[in-house]
């Protein structure tokens, strides 16, 4: 256990220069923080801070990995672990439903017991009427590793999906890992494309509004995808308003409040799988001219003929680029989101341009749903790609950014 001074949300009194009185505001200030590390029987490391002013925040970070070991100890099952790694379970199916089992965790008891054993001090300073603590996830990484049977075996593929992984993320959203100041000295918050090799291997991040999504090859023979959400407010959850049960259950934004927990593993886990199949998209081993062929040749869609793509043609290929760029996988997209990208100059128009232009890319979308390479989510006005769309584009992109001499020096 030790402290330290660091930044908190505490009272103080200041002076209020229009009615010449005195109140009591909360603002930023700078306390002591009292942290406790363990390395708990149940859960393995992890640890619990304090700060030692009103409103007396305390703060708890565990890791799944690390609980996931206490619990394959429980049960006698033998693995190979490196840091928060697992390289070798011998029985992964059972880990896997020991981790799914940590999903039902009563959390505002777990983290009331972890408070009252560190820090049970706060009890006595109120007498009868004690604090009382709402319990939030500020942020969560949810991981999906890969291991491979050797390492040889990733670090030669491990290459190609990086590249996979630039060529998805057009856009420049990649920020340095645990968001700070890159080798430019560009702050965190600016979009920037990075990719950095550092002595636990490669990580390729995207970032979209505070919310990333990051692969990383780790400990050898683990290829690991993980989403962080920082910014819930950007998902939803379908619950009762204000958990009132008389009104009925609707989409709401999802909140940081552990009861929404659940929700968050389900998203996490779904913007990790989208993403693991993009990447493997970049080994899909079927020719150029059967994925790209199909969408150059008109279709037909509950009798109504569209058009075929022209990967080629300038609004075409913009199109591609953006409905493959990683950041999507995140959260989808919409239609004023496309719009902004094909049609720049709508953002300052008159609402009648900008209706037109709207109109020019629902006709786009319906396009894309006709070829198969995109399909809407259920009760939202957002899209994501297909399995065929993840294929095509990534083989579209791979291809257009491919060096000439070379492709023909490959198919010779």
């Amino acid at each position: 256990m030790f402290s330290v001074v660091e930044p908190c949300y505490a009272p103080t009194v200041v002076g209020n220069r229009e009615t010449k009185q005195l109140e009591l505001v909360v603002r930023p200030r700078k306390c002591l923080w009292f942290y406790f590390y363990w390395n708990d029987p149940d859960h393995g490391f992890g640890h619990m801070r304090m700060q030692s002013w009103l409103p007396f925040t305390i703060k708890s970070c565990l890791n799944g990995r690390h609980w996931l070991e206490r619990q394959l100890l429980a049960e006698g099952l033998a693995y190979k672990k490196s840091d928060n790694t697992f390289r070798w379970i011998a029985d992964c199916e059972r880990a896997q439903l020991l981790l799914d089992e940590q999903l039902k965790t009563d959390w505002p008891a777990l983290f009331n017991e972890y408070r009252r054993l560190h820090f049970g001090v706060v009890d006595s300073l109120f007498g009868s009427d004690p604090l009382h603590y709402y319990w939030s996830a500020e942020s969560t990484e949810w991981a999906t590793d890969i291991m491979f049977r050797s390492t040889n075996e990733l670090d030669h593929l491990f290459p190609c999906l990086v590249r996979h992984g630039i060529l998805l993320a057009q856009s420049p959203a990649v920020m340095r890992f645990l968001g700070r100041k890159n080798a430019t000295g560009a702050l965190p918050g600016e979009v920037m494309s990075d990719l950095r090799k550092r002595y636990e291997g490669v990580r390729l991040k995207h970032w979209v509004n505070r919310n990333s999504v990051k692969v990383y090859n780790k400990a050898g023979n683990v290829l690991r995808v993980e989403t962080t959400i920082n910014n819930t407010r950007d998902f939803k959850v379908f619950r009762h308003p204000n958990d009132d049960d008389t009104r009925p259950a609707s989409w709401q934004k999802l909140r940081k409040g552990v009861s929404d927990l659940h929700r968050r593993a389900q998203v996490s886990q779904a913007s990790n799988e989208r993403y693991v199949e993009h990447l493997a998209a970049s080994s899909a081993g079927e020719p150029l001219e059967r994925l790209l062929g199909g969408i150059s040749r008109p279709v037909t869609r509950n009798g109504r003929r569209f058009r075929a793509i022209n990967p080629w043609d300038v609004e075409d290929f913009r199109m591609l680029q953006f409905i493959a760029r990683g950041e999507m996988n995140i959260n989808g997209f919409r239609n004023r989101d496309l719009r902004d990208e094909l049609y720049p100059k709508s953002k300052t128009a008159d609402r009648a341009q900008q209706r037109r232009a709207s109109g020019r890319v629902t006709r786009r979308l319906a396009l894309l749903r006709a070829h198969g390479l995109i399909r809407k989510i259920p009760k939202e006005n957002r899209y994501v790609l297909s399995a065929k769309g993840r294929k095509v584009t990534a083989a579209f992109l791979a291809a257009s950014s491919a060096d000439a001499q070379r492709l023909m020096e490959t198919a010779a």
